[in-house]
């Protein structure tokens, strides 16, 4: 259970947008959408949803945010770290990073050794190794060939991989994004390290930045 005295908002936007609000008596609501391109539209509406209609509280009752800063989608990922800034501008809550890919591989369900990974597209991938709950290989983005170099073991993805990961075993998404990201809100643990604002965690450059090379 999550050590903070007071809720704690969470969102990630690795796939669709997936919002959840933890109670200091680990009691929670959650609230998803499906739909990537409407990130910038409907963010707000679904985090005021989670906030003022599910859970009954006021803005300034959140004692922290906690953001999924990816690796992922350029324009989710921003949309979110700017749509927290925004919203904490005046409230001034700690903001804590949650890494996407830690999301994912809790969707696993397993405590074994395991990769989660997710297509990066140009031929690359990000991964990251967990084992028991732990990351033991931070965020990466790699060639899918220097990733077919590693020992195959087990993976877990988000969506659907294109390349023949002969060899490797994938594991199923055995609970929902919101009940991931859930799971690792109730991990995180009050620091005087926290910060007003997080940022993208950007292991590649954009596609704009890539069309002026």
């Amino acid at each position: 259970m999550s050590l903070f005295s007071k809720p704690i908002l969470a969102l990630d936007t690795a796939a669709g947008a997936s919002v959840c609000l933890l109670s200091p008596d680990g009691g929670s609501v959650s609230a998803s959408m499906n739909t990537p391109r409407a990130h910038s539209r409907e963010l707000l509406p679904l985090l005021e949803q989670v906030v003022t209609q599910q859970a009954g509280l006021q803005w300034q009752d959140l004692g922290a945010f906690a953001v999924g800063t990816g690796p992922g989608s350029f324009t989710g990922l921003r949309v979110a770290c700017a749509t927290v800034a925004g919203l904490n501008a005046s409230l001034h809550k700690p903001v804590y990073a949650l890494s996407s890919l830690a999301i994912t591989a809790e969707q696993a369900m397993i405590e074994d050794e395991l990769w989660a990974i997710e297509d990066a597209r140009s031929g690359l991938v990000y991964a990251a190794k967990f084992s028991a709950g732990i990351c033991t290989v931070e965020p990466q983005c790699l060639t899918w060939e220097s990733f077919l170099k590693l020992p195959a073991t087990q993976y877990v993805a988000l969506s659907d991989i294109s390349v023949d990961l002969s060899g490797w075993v994938a594991l199923p998404l055995r609970q929902t994004r919101e009940q991931a990201l859930i799971a690792q809100v109730r991990k995180l643990q009050p620091s005087s390290n926290h910060k007003m604002w997080v940022e993208p965690l950007y292991l590649q450059a954009s596609q704009a930045e890539k069309n002026l090379v």
